[in-house]
């Protein structure tokens, strides 16, 4: 897992200094980019629970969960369990890969008494 990071870091870095990974075109992310419309968008249940810890469990996908102990790193979190479900390598994590511009973020939150 730290390498991934690593690989991550690094790979944004570079695409900051002009290199081109043309992660558009992989025949990996073309794959899971039609997985994805053919159902129009990952869904996820948010579940925050009293000691600040949360879950994301995809309620379209079956497999896609994560997790965290704060709630500073959803976004982050969730956008890397839907790459590794759909095995994309580190390098080819981009972020607007997964969310188009003005897209609406939804959060649905269950809160017990």
């Amino acid at each position: 897992m730290r390498l991934n990071r690593y690989i991550y870091n690094l790979s944004n870095l570079a695409r900051k200094i002009g290199y081109n990974f043309n992660e558009a075109r992989d025949e990996r992310v073309v794959k899971m980019k039609k997985e994805i419309d053919k159902i129009g968008k990952v869904e996820f249940k948010i579940e925050q629970y009293p000691d600040g810890s949360w879950s994301a469990e995809s309620t379209n996908f079956d497999g896609i969960i994560t997790g965290g102990t704060n709630t500073q790193n959803i976004s982050s979190s969730i956008k890397d369990a839907v790459f590794t479900y759909f095995e994309i390598p580190p390098h080819l994590c981009v972020d607007n890969l997964l969310r188009g511009d003005n897209e609406p973020v939804t959060v649905k939150q269950n809160v017990y008494a």
